[in-house]
């Protein structure tokens, strides 16, 4: 008997100043998305079954793009091992209370009795810029990083040159405490957060760079005196408080992204591929020059802590763009005038492509079209465009929509009012 299989379709695009080298590149790039997808759904990928090219030419740019569509054979599709891979713990749980509770619920509702029939149914002076951002589990925060940005700005500013030492964790570039070599320096710097010279660290830095200036900057010091520095400029002390500096650091402000997913629609089955936007979407924002908020619409166990529409539509109003897989999410963002990205999860398309067809909205991108690139052009072009008159139309054309809806429902209801014999 033949094992059961199952079949994935990818489009990938490529461009370049050869033909050869777009369509090579495209066709790669199709498989690498294949893979991810595959992967995402837990299944092999077996073989690569059809492919079809086109190539498009622009003669004043000397440049070909191409285009792969390609559909490959994979091992069959299950929904309990993909469950598996979307469940972490947390989930989990909320998932088996959620699938004990509708299980309970039928098994009572099962047993109610019928309806009653009458009733109706709801270098030389090298410094070292040191912080809790330097030690190896510190915990440095914004704050922390924005103040040690101010005592760098200094320097710069007095012409001593520095080096500022990272635990690498913490999301800044530099050298490791445990590597430089102390006679390099001649400032040691430490920046930030509370300060305790008794305790074994700070006793460490303060006698390895023994042979320094020292100076404190912006800490909180529990005892007065200089707690072991040449020079101690606190934050706040028994003696004396000072504005924190990172009031000072000006930071420019990034176009704010909502994030709204959903992960898992069994009813699609093997057309789901929501891991897989997942990835997508997690990766774009790896390296995007934006802020994220994520988002989340399920009123029981709300991620985000948000307990009615009314707060999740306000928190939505103050994104510039929102990116989403949810069909409530593009109904819910196009209705508070949020330029949304939305992405069907499902192959072929499904309730998301058909609620932008019916809103008239033109900022769709099917999955099998999905990938970091596509993701952030899309994006890219709504921070531009704003797209005010797109979403006008799609307001007009939903509100008329709805009014339609609204004109039938209540003819039905007219009708149940009509006496039977006319």
């Amino acid at each position: 008997m033949e094992k059961q299989t199952e079949t994935i379709r990818v489009v990938a695009t490529q461009r370049e100043e050869g033909q050869t080298q777009a369509m090579e590149k495209a066709i790669a790039r199709a498989d690498i998305k294949a893979q991810k997808v595959a992967a995402s759904l837990g299944v092999r990928l077996l073989e690569r079954v059809s492919l079809e090219t086109k190539m498009d030419l622009d003669a004043a740019a000397k440049r070909a793009t191409a285009r792969a569509e390609a559909v490959y054979r994979t091992s069959a599709f299950s929904q309990a091992r993909l469950d598996l891979r979307l469940l972490g713990w947390e989930t989990l749980k909320q998932f088996l209370r959620k699938e004990f509770v509708a299980r309970w619920f039928q098994f009572r509702f099962k047993r109610l009795p019928g309806p009653e029939t009458d009733s109706a149914a709801r270098p030389v002076r090298r410094a070292l810029v040191t912080g809790h951002f330097s030690i190896p589990g510190g915990g440095g925060t914004f704050g922390d990083i924005e103040a040690q940005e101010k005592v760098c700005e200094w320097l710069s500013e007095a012409g001593i040159p520095f080096d500022v030492a990272s635990n690498f964790e913490d999301g800044i570039d530099g050298v490791r405490l445990e590597q430089v070599n102390p006679a390099d320096y001649a400032i040691f710097v430490f920046v930030c957060g509370p300060w305790y010279p008794e305790r074994s660290i700070p006793a460490l830095l303060l006698q390895r760079f023994g042979h320094c200036l020292k100076i404190g900057v912006n800490l909180t010091v529990a005892e007065p005196g200089l707690a072991g520095f040449d020079f101690l400029l606190a934050r706040d002390n028994p003696n004396e408080i000072r504005a924190d500096i990172a009031f000072g650091r000006k930071a420019e402000a990034l176009p704010v992204v909502g994030v709204l997913l959903v992960e898992r629609q069994a009813a699609y089955g093997s057309r789901q591929r929501h891991l897989y936007v997942r990835q997508i979407f997690e990766e774009y924002l790896k390296t995007a020059q934006v802020v994220p908020i994520w988002l989340d619409t399920i009123i029981y166990g709300n991620k985000v802590g948000l307990q009615s529409a009314r707060q999740f539509e306000s928190l939505l109003r103050k994104v510039d763009v929102l990116i989403t897989n949810r069909l409530h999410g593009l109904v819910l963002g196009l209705k508070n005038a949020v330029p949304v990205v939305a992405v069907d999860s499902i192959a072929g398309g499904g309730k998301v492509t058909a609620q932008a067809k019916a809103l008239g909205w033109p900022v769709l991108i099917p999955v099998e079209e999905l990938d970091v690139e596509k993701l952030a052009e899309t994006v890219q072009m709504c921070f531009e465009r704003g797209l005010a008159p797109e979403l006008e139309q799609t307001h007009q054309q939903g509100l008329a929509s709805i009014d339609r809806t609204r004109a039938e429902f209540e003819k039905i209801l007219q009708d149940l009012n009509r006496p039977e014999s006319l």
